[in-house]
């Protein structure tokens, strides 16, 4: 009884809903294709041309191919146009004023992509499998759901913090301006069925006439520009971090003792990390490149500081242990009160050929400890310092003392002094790249 009841309902829906029957939707597709060529143009006057309406919806972006240059989108076509030979009053077919059949019955638009990746450059392959919807005015909607992969000429020069701009554009294959012509209907378009994609941020789409030649002659057609900003976030973990944290760790390879090994080993360390991040960029681009990649020129010159500090540091390393017992100029001893306080200075003062009465000289620590001092001069030392020399009270002389040892320092003390001297121009030196390559790129 129940499924009784539910036939009964619905055979009540479908008669309110559709007013005619079957038999009248094939009498009318009987009177329409009966004398219908899709062949001819759909129009009653030969001098006009057919308007071809054009709207575009991007519903996704799989991939920006950077090295072959190749954008892969879903996106959806609405083509609209007016067939003057598909009309129709619809009092007289019980009120049916519209029509859905299969594209292969009726004209269809010449329309293909110009820049589609491959011989593929039609919206479609098989008609019998798309369906229009046909208006008792003439006026038909046709939507089309692809998967495009078009050409795209990347920019590199900003990459991989940049924006690229990619444009899909559409002519005709074999009619002209005066047969057929391609008008879109926004200048603009909305993303409200775009399916965000979690590397690239889209900006609205926008779209222009453009005019492509074909057989030496003009061909207007319609332009849509894709803008896309690639999202930062992953590089700055995955490159931008890493580069910093190994120019940090270059610096502060002149922190390291001298005579420890791995003064040199880090050194090598950071050279070897930065050669790998060039590495994984490379394998990024394109082989072929009209522009300098900034982000590239920014990797190179910390892999070239890199080198530079390990030259700097095979330098400091062989200072550290000559064994040539000639005293340092006084451009050295300048560059000694150059680096470091007085005070501190004077704490490692060393005279190699001075016995003074005063003083009892431990060449291994190389420091002075005073048995006969004034008050005056006694000061405690830093705690720092105790660890290096192992004293308690150390002499701070100054330049006018007769008391104090002559100014006479060792290898090992110049080497030391370049090491603080490395320090902060290298870090200057990162400094300013990181200054410029932020103004450049990320600003």
């Amino acid at each position: 009884m129940k499924f009784a009841v539910s036939i009964f309902c619905t055979h009540l829906f479908i008669i309110e809903v559709v007013p005619y029957n079957i038999s009248e939707v094939g009498l009318l597709k009987k009177d329409l294709f009966g004398n219908y060529d899709r062949q001819v143009l759909p129009k009653t006057d030969s001098e006009k041309p057919v308007n071809v309406s054009l709207s575009f919806s991007l519903l996704s972006v799989y991939e920006l191919d950077i090295q072959n240059q190749l954008l892969s989108v879903s996106a959806a076509f609405k083509i609209s146009w007016k067939d003057e030979l598909l009309t129709w009053n619809a009092t007289k077919y019980s009120g049916l004023n519209e029509l859905t059949i299969t594209l292969s019955l009726i004209w269809k638009p010449d329309v293909i992509i110009v820049n589609s990746e491959g011989t593929r450059k039609m919206l479609t392959n098989n008609d019998d499998n798309h369906y229009v919807n046909v208006n008792h005015d003439g006026l038909i909607e046709w939507w089309v759901y692809v998967n495009l992969k078009t050409f795209c000429r990347v920019k590199m020069k900003y990459y991989p913090f940049e924006t690229q701009t990619c444009d899909i554009n559409i002519t005709k294959a074999y009619l002209d301006d005066s047969s057929q012509i391609l008008r879109s209907v926004d200048d603009s378009f909305s993303l409200d069925n775009y399916v965000p994609n979690g590397e690239w941020e889209i900006s609205p789409i926008k779209s222009d006439r453009q005019t492509f030649l074909r057989s030496k002659r003009e061909i207007s057609g319609m332009q849509w520009m894709i803008e896309m900003k690639r999202g930062r976030l992953f590089y700055y973990w995955n490159f931008l971090m890493p580069l910093v944290s190994l120019s940090i760790a270059g610096c502060l390879t002149f922190i390291l003792p001298t005579k420890s090994n791995e003064k040199l080993q880090l050194s090598i360390f950071v050279f070897l990390a930065n050669g790998i991040l060039i590495r994984l960029f490379n394998d990024s681009m394109p082989s072929i490149s009209e522009e300098t990649c900034l982000f590239g020129a920014f990797l190179w010159a910390n892999t070239l500081t890199s080198g530079l500090i390990i030259v700097l540091n095979i330098s400091i390393t062989s200072l550290f242990f000559c064994k040539s017992p000639m005293c340092i100029s006084n451009c050295c001893v300048c560059i000694k009160k150059c680096c470091k306080c007085k005070q501190i200075t004077h704490c490692f003062q060393c005279c190699l050929n001075e016995n003074h009465p005063e003083y009892t000289i431990n060449e291994d620590k190389r420091c002075y400890v005073l048995h006969e001092f004034h008050e005056r001069k006694r000061k405690k030392v830093h705690p720092w310092l105790q660890g290096e020399c192992k004293l308690t009270y150390f002499y701070y002389g100054n330049s006018n003392d007769d008391n104090r040892p002559k100014n006479n320092i060792g290898w090992d003390d110049v080497s030391r002094h370049i090491d603080i001297f490395g320090f902060w121009i290298f870090f200057a030196i990162h400094a300013i790249i990181y200054a410029i390559f932020l103004t450049l790129i990320l600003v």
